[in-house]
């Protein structure tokens, strides 16, 4: 059971302090033996940034938002990776990644290790460059399972992004992160002649 007090015993992080993710730089690809380009700059800030793989499996029956959005039909499976990133050993987010079954079967992404310079590193070296991402990001409560990877109290928020990102035929990654509220800030730049 959670107490008013359990709830106050984490750590204020003020915006200045809080980590920035800025979602268009975790997408950008790095060369051969690069890597991920957001945990190189917070390792330049002195905090040690860490993603752990806790899970790599197909799954035969995605849930229903991943199915959607790869627009995959009824027995179609998926590919899931899930992770955790940790700043300084504290947990930060937990993330699950999911791919299309005939994209990700006999690549790297199905092996049970992190791929040096991320994901969108490699989808490129598989011909699948990513052109467009579309995020929705919403604050919510978190599930028991945030809650437990997280260390977190039913009362503290999390940010919740659901990421589909498109290659220029078709989606070929979804990402539905749970980021600890109070260590993170989204920042998004755009260019203002963009269409609505």
């Amino acid at each position: 059971m959670t107490t008013a007090r359990q709830a106050t015993d984490l750590p204020a992080f003020p915006p200045a302090q809080r980590q920035t993710m800025r979602p268009a730089q975790g997408m950008t690809p790095v060369g051969p033996g690069g890597a991920f380009p957001w945990i190189v700059e917070l390792r330049r800030r002195g905090i040690d940034a860490r993603f752990r793989l806790l899970e790599a499996t197909v799954l035969p029956e995605p849930p229903d938002r991943v199915v959607d959005a790869f627009r995959l039909s009824a027995g179609q499976p998926a590919v899931l990776r899930h992770l955790l990133l940790t700043f300084d050993g504290q947990p930060a987010a937990l993330i699950k990644v999911y791919f299309p079954h005939d994209l990700a079967a006999g690549t790297p992404i199905t092996g049970c290790r992190l791929i040096r310079g991320g994901i969108p590193s490699l989808l490129a070296r598989l011909g699948h460059t990513t052109a467009r991402c579309v995020d929705t990001v919403t604050a919510e409560i978190p599930t028991e399972e945030h809650s437990a990877f997280l260390r977190l109290p039913v009362t503290q928020p999390v940010l919740r992004t659901f990421r589909i990102a498109y290659s220029e035929d078709r989606p070929v990654l979804v990402t539905d992160a749970a980021e600890a509220a109070h260590l993170f800030q989204l920042q998004y730049e755009f260019a203002t002649t963009s269409p609505i």
